[in-house]
């Protein structure tokens, strides 16, 4: 297994290597005038990359110090170049892919009279994503709903991967009840998580000490719980995380978050 770093990788200055790597500076700026975490929090102006943008903070309020957001189009985003660059900074690819992709509903009425306050994709273009530039042996963690288990059972096979297990997050209320939502034939009260594999990464792995269920109040709409970072970094110690389709509040320490909502 490979020994614990003795300094993060996504420090300030790996965010800075991050900004400079082989990747042409453009004369633009970007102003992000609020934060869903935090009202008091001011950003700078950050220069605007042509294959993404790292967010520059200027902390006003507790922020993840050691993450890396990266805001961007995830459809229009090099992947491979993202990967090369990890790659040279730390001798391998990504131990962990998370993602949580905003499934588009086929039915007449797809949002069932839920408002929905993200743009959502079809199943094509969340098959396209490149994985296989992340990641070449490691672990899939891929959020779903009831209506795409197939598709997603299907989505792994294509990246690569061999489904192995899942994790049930049961919704609480803020009185500890089991909090009641939207569903076609029942009122969904879980998410679910589909875990894959590709290569041989169990060397670096502590099984069985990761549960396959989380109780947790209900969060804001398609927010996880903080539960499931926790769990994979003890599954995964040391290792090399990236969430894809990811938003401010996911930004965690220690993981590369993409996503056009941060």
């Amino acid at each position: 297994r490979r020994p614990p770093r003795s300094t993060p990788l996504y420090s300030s200055a790996a965010s800075d290597v991050y900004k400079r790597q082989e990747i042409s500076l453009e004369n633009a700026t970007r102003r992000y005038d609020s934060c869903s975490n935090c009202s008091s929090m001011k950003r700078k102006k950050t220069k605007v990359h042509s294959a993404f943008t790292v967010i520059d903070f200027q902390m006003t309020c507790q922020y993840p110090e050691n993450c890396v957001p990266i805001n961007t189009n995830v459809l229009t985003f090099d992947f491979g170049k993202l990967g090369a660059i990890h790659r040279r900074m730390t001798g391998q690819l990504f131990d962990v892919i998370m993602m949580d992709p905003p499934w588009q509903l086929s039915s007449s009425n797809p949002t069932r009279g839920v408002a929905i306050a993200y743009d959502t994709l079809g199943d094509a273009h969340i098959r396209g994503l490149p994985l296989a530039r992340l990641q070449d042996s490691g672990f899939l963690f891929l959020w779903t709903i009831n209506a795409k288990f197939s598709a997603c059972f299907q989505m792994m096979l294509d990246w690569g991967y061999t489904f192995i297990d899942d994790i049930c997050w049961v919704k609480e209320s803020v009185n500890g009840k089991i909090a009641k939502g939207h569903g076609f034939y029942l009122q969904h009260s879980k998410e679910t998580c589909l875990i894959g594999v590709k290569g041989d990464p169990w060397g670096r792995v502590n099984k069985g000490i990761m549960e396959d269920c989380i109780f947790s109040k209900r969060r804001g709409q398609s927010q996880k719980p903080n539960e499931i970072y926790e769990m994979i970094e003890k599954f995964i110690p040391d290792g090399y995380y990236i969430e894809i389709f990811g938003r401010r509040n996911n930004l965690r320490n220690g993981w590369v978050t993409i996503g056009n909502e941060l």
